[in-house]
């Protein structure tokens, strides 16, 4: 029985792999791509740019555009050059994965024979069919790195995503190499949940790592000058724990400690399993792993009297247990068989500097800056990024004034089917209008100008100055909003969030006299970062369910009932400031969390907290 487990654990490091190839190559027939004219090479070899309009609106990925290579070209030109958004970067060099089959999905899920520019490598990763398995780029940067040591520099490139491709994927890193004027993938890393392989250091040396539930596994190579992967060493841990109940030796000689120990020692080490060669199918794993153990006790005698029981049990399975000393001479011979020093293989204190590109640089979608409010709303649409130059944006006074009600439909919540993704208004009267945004995807709304931030505003009492239902990934950045009536008679929010996730409001200011400065239905993943929330008529915010998190924001000036109540779900704040809130500080309902940490607090904000003691656990103060 334990033999079969280990041989499946052992299959497992694979089948995890082609478990993750597998998915990819699912996703890539639900990728959409847009059509985009190439860009042709001049005689003299220098590259024309179709207008940035043209990039940013129509990425390729259907074969068009092709660069010609040009060897004449330094690599470094090229790296500034695909940065720029003017070279290609292609996926058809082989084996530059870990495992072979890498290459060959890669292949299919960048299948677009004429390359990528980085808008449309961005698109080709971001833009997935259905909202449930929306993605997000949420950031790129790049390091030129020297593989091999060889003085010929390679381009690292990482895309940050946030999403639920593949289970929930986090990171994209690209290794790009210069092959006689051609920029070539010649590795590739994918990083996520319980799933990481996005170490790599100045010299090309890349770590893969992977966890379960009482153990990990890593395995360890480099890049070549030459672009090419090379395996170097792997080391999985597990539990004394999962050894026991097995038939071979080992687990019977682990049974055996147990039962004449006590269980409770199997909380003081890890076995250690190194292999310095590939897995192989029929491999006879005795003879390739190399035993060590890790121990989590203090004390030297402590240590030594674990050492050494668990030798002993390896002894009487027949096996030998290797000390670290004696693991990590393994580990320099085969540095020293590829020629890598001990120095090579290191990952702190590299002297890498990571630089973030522009998000305007990388962005697949449309950029548009507006100056109007009707140039606001009518650019609202999936994929955008809307800068609002200086000013105020009344939201009520474009329906009523400006032909807003003939522009967007009516919100009619009992039949979606009338609402497709975009803009529409809902209430009956100037005392409720209000504009929603539904089922966008990927958007952010900025100001042109965060020294001068633009103003959106709404005169309607009974509305919200903006509302949010069913979008994702929306970023709001340096804004400010409110309504512009007399206080005193307002029942709207100022901010409305609902079904949404992924919705990051930054650096804005939220003021009264809307009731509550931000309400959340069933938001999942809503955060506030570096924002004011004051003035507000009733309260500051609320939760119905999912989970926000508050840095960095003050909030102040508000006043009537509670301050901050969280019916269900979770509520943190952290490093945020608290004064003049004159009301009960908090509501927690039976199924809701609400945390605070690193805090300020005035003296009265503090004294209606700790009078909260009803709720608990459900309620603390770190």
């Amino acid at each position: 029985m334990k033999e079969g487990w280990r041989k499946e654990r052992s299959a497992r490091k694979v089948a995890r792999w082609g478990m993750l190839l597998a998915m990819l190559m699912l996703l890539a027939a639900c990728v959409m791509g847009c059509e985009k004219k190439p860009a042709e090479s001049s005689e003299e070899g220098t590259e024309s740019v179709s207008s940035p309009e043209a990039q940013s609106t129509e990425p390729s990925v259907d074969g068009e555009g092709e660069s010609k290579p040009r060897p004449n070209v330094s690599s470094s030109e090229l790296y500034d050059g695909f940065l720029r958004g003017e070279e290609r970067v292609y996926f058809d060099k082989q084996n530059y994965g870990y495992y072979d089959s890498t290459s060959e999905t890669e292949k299919t899920y960048f299948p677009d024979s004429n390359g990528y520019l980085l808008k449309e490598l961005v698109s080709r990763i971001q833009t997935v069919d259905g909202a449930e398995t929306s993605i997000r780029v949420t950031g790129v940067s790049f390091v030129t790195i020297d593989c091999g040591n060889d003085g010929e520099p390679e381009l690292c490139l990482q895309v940050a995503c946030a999403g639920d491709a593949w289970g929930g994927v986090d990171a994209y890193e690209f290794v790009i190499k210069n092959f006689d004027g051609k920029l070539q993938v010649c590795h590739r890393n994918v990083s996520g949940y319980r799933s990481y392989s996005d170490v790599i250091n100045h010299y090309g040396y890349v770590s893969d790592g992977y966890y379960w539930g009482m153990g990990w596994s890593s395995s360890y190579g480099f890049i070549d000058g030459d672009g090419n992967y090379h395996y170097t060493f792997g080391v999985t841990a597990d539990s004394g724990y999962a050894w026991i109940g097995g038939e071979d030796a080992l687990s019977k000689a682990m049974a055996e400690a147990a039962e004449n120990e006590g269980e409770q020692v199997f909380d003081y080490f890890d076995i250690l399993e190194y292999r310095f060669q590939e897995w192989k199918e029929g491999e006879n794993e005795s003879e390739i792993v190399k035993y060590s153990c890790d121990i989590y006790v203090d004390g030297e005698d402590a240590r030594k009297d674990t050492w050494d029981m668990v030798e002993k049990i390896f002894t009487k399975a027949g096996l030998k247990l290797y000390s670290e000393a004696e693991i990590q001479s393994m580990i320099d011979q085969r540095l020293q068989e590829f020629g890598l020093t001990r120095a090579m293989s290191q990952y702190e204190n590299d002297g890498m500097e990571w630089k973030s590109v522009d998000q305007k640089d990388y962005w697949p979608g449309k950029v548009v800056n507006v100056k109007t409010t009707d140039e606001f709303i009518m650019a609202l649409g999936d994929n955008t990024m809307i800068y609002l130059e200086p000013g105020t944006y009344n939201l009520t006074q474009w329906l009523r004034d400006e032909g807003g009600f003939e522009k967007i439909p009516r919100w009619l919540f009992e039949d979606e089917g009338v609402n497709p993704a975009g803009i529409s208004y809902t209430g009956w009267d100037p005392e409720s209008w209000e504009i929603i945004i539904h089922r966008l995807n990927n958007l952010t709304i900025a100001s042109a100008d965060p020294g001068n931030p633009a103003k959106i505003v709404c005169e309607s009492p009974m509305a919200r100055v903006l509302a949010f239902e069913k979008c994702s990934y929306v970023d709001i950045n340096d804004l400010v909003f409110g309504h512009e009536i007399e206080p005193g008679h307002c029942s709207g929010d100022v901010l409305g969030i609902s079904d949404s996730n992924g919705i990051n409001v930054k650096g804005c200011d939220l003021y009264g006299c809307g009731a509550y400065g931000l309400t959340v239905y069933n938001g999942n993943d809503v955060s506030l970062n570096d924002c004011v929330i004051h003035d507000c008529t009733y309260g500051c915010m609320n939760v119905y369910g999912g989970y926000a998190s508050v840095n960095n924001t003050k909030f102040e000036n508000c006043k009537e009932f509670t301050m901050f109540s969280v019916s269900s779900g979770s509520l943190y704040f952290y490093s945020c400031n608290f004064r003049n809130l004159q009301g009960n500080m908090a509501y927690v309902g039976e199924d809701g969390y609400m945390g605070f940490s690193d805090c300020q607090f005035d003296v009265s904000a503090l004294e209606s907290l700790q009078k909260n003691k009803q709720y608990g656990n459900q309620l603390n103060i770190y």
